[in-house]
Order: structure tokens, then C-alpha cells, then sequence
């Protein structure tokens, strides 16, 4: 750890926001931004396709307690829920 807090020091990145220069903020929000952007455009098909049954799931259990309330909170592990099976 010791080693990687030198590396910084010498390369001068353990300075403040605002000892940097504009030019390296801009920068640096730049390559941010662009970094989000794209994990985002990565991660998102990729979590919805993992979650696509779990979020089907949920809907069809919305579906039934908006219909059947007493019934869906007669489940277990729903009627320990207090947001769902208010008594």
C-alpha cells in the first residue's frame, strides 16, 4: 500500500480538486461521464436480462394482491411484509 501512495505522490494525484487545472477537470468529468455512460449501456441489458424472471414474478404477485389482498397476505414469507400486509 505504501508502494501504490508513492506512485501517487510522484505522479502528483494525491493533490486536491481544486489544485488541479481546469483543463484536468474537465477531463477528468469527461472521462467520467464516458465511463458511466458506457457501464451503463453494459450493465443494464445484462441486469435485466438476469432479473426479467424475478420482475415477471413480482408483477404477477402485484396482479394477484391487487385483485385477491387477504389471500396474497395469507402467504408466509408476504405477510411478514408490513408495506404489503398493513394489519
Amino acid at each position: 500500500m505504501d508502494y501504490l501512495k508513492e506512485l501517487a505522490g510522484r505522479a502528483n494525484l494525491i493533490a486536491t480538486w481544486e489544485a488541479w487545472s481546469p483543463a484536468y477537470r474537465i477531463l477528468a468529468v469527461a472521462v467520467g461521464l464516458a465511463f458511466a455512460y458506457w457501464a451503463l449501456r453494459v450493465l443494464i441489458p445484462a441486469v435485466l436480462g438476469v432479473l426479467r424472471p424475478v420482475l415477471l414474478v413480482a408483477f404477477a404477485l402485484a396482479a394477484v394482491w391487487a385483485l385477491f389482498p387477504e389471500a396474497t397476505c395469507s402467504i408466509e414469507f408476504i405477510s411478514k411484509l408490513p408495506a404489503i400486509c398493513a394489519r
